[in-house]
């Protein structure tokens, strides 16, 4: 069965510690977690290791059986620094340190002074001791726009990328397509969480040739949702409803014709 994670950013403003709980209470496997490259993570993170929120961060994890899916994000664009001043260290430690198996990477853009296969093939190699492989994210504006230019700049390396995937405008022949194209490099398939809608309609069984090794995450809606009230705080049991309806649709997703014509007693 493939693991199912969310993001954190499904459920910001979320400290890490709420959203290991809501994803324990939306029967979830796993989170992906922000450690640098955002404002908030970089004043939570910014001391890595000894960052007071690990050991609270550690303990629920362990408590709830949840797993650390990646940790996000190296950017490419960013010259690497040495020793305790290196950015990449720190996530990749923090990876280690949290048990996830990915590290979340962006390519550089167009005015950047790094070569984006460069420094993904470096950070693959500095990631190996710390049992983390690197994944790229295809991000418009940057080197690396989509999947088939994700999936040249990690040819060579370890690294693999992250299959973003929007069921109402997929082509299911060109996903699946894409998921034998990829094979190996394959690292997850992240599907918006306003996309996971109980009526899957046609996008049911667009995931169903993915290999059960490969895990899907929920990630971010496509459209951004309304500011809620600060007197209004999404509880981890609020949250973990939510999640367990996306759950459904990822399930949507994955479940093979077959199984579905036997559901349906064809």
């Amino acid at each position: 069965m493939n693991r199912v994670a969310v993001h954190h950013s499904v459920l910001d403003p979320s400290d890490p510690v709420a959203c290991v709980l809501a994803a324990r209470a939306g029967g979830l496997d796993a989170v992906g977690l922000h450690v640098a490259a955002e404002p908030g993570a970089e004043r939570a993170w910014e001391h890595g290791a000894g960052a007071p929120l690990l050991a609270a961060l550690v303990d629920a994890l362990l408590v709830t059986r949840i797993g650390a899916l990646d940790v996000g994000r190296v950017d490419l664009g960013v010259p690497a620094g040495t020793g305790a001043d290196d950015p990449r260290r720190r996530s990749l430690d923090l990876a280690a340190r949290l048990g996830a198996q990915f590290v979340t990477a962006r390519a550089a853009t167009d005015g950047d002074p790094v070569d984006t296969a460069d420094a993904l093939a470096s950070l693959a190699v500095q990631a190996e001791p710390f049992r983390v492989r690197p994944v790229l994210v295809p991000t418009p504006g940057t080197a690396v726009a989509d999947p088939h230019a994700a999936l040249a700049a990690v040819r060579g390396t370890r690294a693999g990328v992250v299959l973003d995937v929007v069921p109402s405008a997929a082509d299911p022949e060109a996903v699946a397509e894409l998921i034998v194209e990829a094979g190996d490099a394959l690292g997850y398939v992240r599907v918006p969480a306003d996309e996971l809608g109980a009526d899957m309609g046609d996008a049911t069984s667009l995931l169903a040739t993915l290999p059960p090794w490969v895990p899907v995450v929920v990630g971010a809606p496509r459209v951004p949702p309304t500011p809620r009230d600060p007197a209004d705080p999404i509880t981890p049991a609020r949250a973990g409803a939510f999640l367990a309806a996306c759950r459904v649709g990822v399930d949507r997703l994955l479940i093979h014709p077959r199984a579905l014509a036997a559901e349906r007693g064809q």
